[in-house]
Formats: C-alpha cells, structure tokens, sequence
C-alpha cells in the first residue's frame, strides 16, 4: 500500500510533459513565410476572367460569359413565387463566344453573381484595343445595371460605338459598387475581351 503522503511519481511526468512540448519545434508550416520566391512588385495584375471555362465561379460571380444572346426561362420556375437554385432567371445563349462579326449590332455578357449582402451595381465599359492598349480612358460604350439583395442574375448589352465597329481586339472591364457610386479603376472587378472580324 503506498502512502499517501509521499508524492506520486505521476506528479513529475505532466510539467515535463508540458514544458517538451512547448520547447519543441512546431510541425506545422506558416503558409505565410515562403521565402523562395521574390515577389516580382511590377508583374501586372492580372484580372482576365476565364472565357472558355466559364461556368464556374470567378470573383464575385458564380459564373460570366459573352452570349450572342439571353433567355428567360420564366415558365419554368414552377408554382408561383416558388424558386429553386436550379431555376435561372437568365440564361446565356451560345455562350462562351468572343468573336463578333463587324455588323453586329449587339451582343451580351450574362452573369451570375452571389448573393449580394446590400443592393449593388455592375457596370462593364468596353474599349477599343486596335493598338494593343485601351487608345483612350474613355470607354467607347458601357451599360450599367442594379441588382437588390434578392437578385443574382444579369446581363450588359454590349453595342457598337457610334460608326460601327472597327475590326481588331477590344477589352471590357467590369465594375463593382453600390447604386448611384461613380465607378472608377478601383471599382474594376475584372476584365474580359472580345474581337471584331
């Protein structure tokens, strides 16, 4: 029978136990502290959204792309005021298309974004990129569009300048905000580009 008045051998084993431990080197990595690669400050910033996957998430969107057109399958949404995820608002037409005719009159970037925690607004503002540069800040067209907190899906309308289109590369960038905000180069969200044959 041991005494109870001489302490257990236990007693020694738990603040050893503790003090190893914390001595030890952690095992688990800082995925903050890779040190083999320089950041490169001057890479550009690439903000291209995916044209050929496109029906996938990308930044706020559950997925985007160029259409020649929209539909709205509001017959099959089933009883009234009863909507499931599975029910689009708007779908895209021939997505994932980036290549236009120079008669085109117009064509769309259709969307879906996320569920939205206070009413926004997407803007897209397209220019002319015959240089392989915007030629200017000022886009030669843009279409802006407001979402509630309920609604997810959208299109742009995007249309020729005034003239028509010339052949060559164009870029859209597509912009962010709260409804009625002016929209600047910190509001862009990503880009997408398209060509005129």
């Amino acid at each position: 029978m041991r005494d109870l008045n001489t302490p257990s051998p236990l007693k020694w084993i738990w603040p050893v136990l503790l003090v190893g431990l914390l001595s030890s080197p952690s095992w688990a990595t800082d995925p903050f502290s890779n040190t083999t690669q320089t950041p490169d400050n001057n890479a550009p910033k690439e903000m291209a959204f995916d044209q050929v996957n496109w029906n996938r998430h990308q930044g706020v969107f559950s997925w985007i792309t160029m259409a020649r057109g929209y539909e709205t399958p509001w017959e099959s949404i089933g009883r009234p005021g009863w909507m499931t995820i599975e029910d689009a608002y708007v779908k895209p037409v021939d997505p994932g298309i980036s290549e236009f005719s120079a008669d085109t009159n117009l064509f769309y970037i259709v969307f879906e974004g996320q569920p939205l925690d206070a009413p926004g607004q997407f803007a897209a503002a397209w220019f002319d990129m015959s240089e392989g540069k915007a030629e200017a800040n000022t886009p030669i067209g843009k279409d802006v569009i407001e979402l509630e907190m309920n609604q997810r899906f959208g299109y742009f309308e995007i249309f020729p300048p005034k003239g028509g289109w010339k052949p060559g590369p164009y870029l859209v960038k597509i912009y962010y905000g709260s409804p009625g905000q002016e929209l600047h180069g910190a509001n862009v969200i990503g880009t997408m580009q398209f060509t005129i044959k």
